[in-house]
């Protein structure tokens, strides 16, 4: 794992990141497939980006075709041969109204393309309409001097999300060509997620996977389901049982796509839900009372009151180099409690 604000073994140094005089706001692709419509190409090229933004790009002059006939505007509908290049320039973003936090972040490493941080719990991502302070983007404003415009003037920077009371690293993009670059890396499924949680509940196999599609409750639009009906996106897991308890698992746990709470909805599907999983699993804090089986005693401190889930390590390659870059969060203080206590009142043996 690398220093905070040092680049780790193998790295170059963030001059060489640079490159003199390189134009960041503009990206070139090639169509390599069948003819397209232009937003469509661009869709599949810059993933996360709604269609709506795209062709608000290519209505105001944002994106060009150099192999296109000048005599011919560029639309949204203008078709995209095979071979073809397209050329998309990202507007300047304008200044933000947000309003930095001071509050300390870990920074794990920074260079001049990329910062990767260890994201506290309880912490949401970025701000909305309901809450425009107290956010990781907030902190980010005041702790990094980049961020990338291309995640939308309120989510700069954003390149991935862990939820709010999920703790651990995330890559984050100080630049618009890192965060193209990276979101690609996702997009094809190229980055390495591994994610450690508590699970309630009795084992049935020390490892698996777990292949169901994911999808919004026909119920709660807040809430995510395992949906076999036709309205799922695939959705991967596999998981390695670390310690066993009684009552509990410790787990390692490896999403292979990042559908919205897979890691907790495919859990819950095989009957071990993330331990403290308000939404999808059985209680809403866990007590050392509850693990030793006792009375509460009055003015007992919860050991935990968020989803007892953590994302560990993350390894990508360097948008810009190509270097492989792998970096590792610690545990929290509240799961590590969790863990110390279930070692102690509930242990049965080690799995390895």
């Amino acid at each position: 794992m690398g220093d905070a604000h040092s680049p780790p073994p193998g790295a170059p140094a963030p001059e060489e990141h640079r490159g003199a005089g390189a134009d960041r706001s503009t990206i070139e692709f090639v169509n390599a497939d069948e003819k397209l419509r232009l937003d469509l190409f661009l869709c599949s090229q810059l993933p996360g980006r709604s269609r709506a933004f795209i062709q608000r790009l290519i209505d105001e002059n944002w994106v060009s075709i150099p192999d296109l006939p000048v005599s011919r505007e560029v639309k949204s509908a203008t078709t995209v041969l095979a071979g073809m290049r397209v050329r998309v320039t990202f507007p300047p973003t304008r200044p933000s109204e947000l309003l930095p936090d001071e509050t300390p972040l870990e920074i794990i490493y920074e260079d001049s393309d990329v910062a990767v941080v260890n994201k506290p719990p309880n912490l949401v991502m970025h701000p909305s309409a309901h809450q425009l302070e107290g956010t990781l983007v907030n902190r980010l404003l005041h702790h990094l001097d980049d961020l990338s415009g291309i995640g939308g003037h309120e989510r700069p920077g954003i390149v991935h999300r862990l939820d709010r009371d999920t703790s651990g690293v995330l890559v984050v993009a100080k630049h618009d060509v890192a965060h193209q670059a990276l979101s690609r890396q996702f997009k094809e499924r190229e980055i390495e997620k591994t994610y450690v949680a508590v699970l309630r509940g009795e084992l049935t196999a020390r490892e698996g996977s777990i292949h169901l599609p994911i999808g919004r409750s026909v119920t709660n639009r807040k809430r995510m389901m395992v949906r076999v009906d036709g309205h799922g996106k695939e959705a991967l897991t596999e998981y390695e049982v670390l310690e066993e308890f009684d009552g509990y698992v410790f787990a390692e746990i490896r999403p292979r796509t990042g559908r919205t709470h897979q890691i907790r909805v495919h859990m819950a599907k095989i009957r071990l839900p993330v331990a403290c999983d308000s939404v999808y699993g059985r209680e809403r804090s866990i007590f050392a009372s509850d693990l030793c089986r006792r009375p509460r005693a009055r003015g007992e401190e919860p050991l935990i009151v968020r989803q007892a889930l953590h994302a560990r390590r993350l390894a990508f390659r360097h948008p810009t180099s190509g270097a492989s870059l792998a970096f590792e969060a610690q545990l929290p203080e509240d799961m590590s409690r969790l863990l110390a206590a279930l070692r102690e009142h509930r242990a049965l043996h080690a799995a390895r």
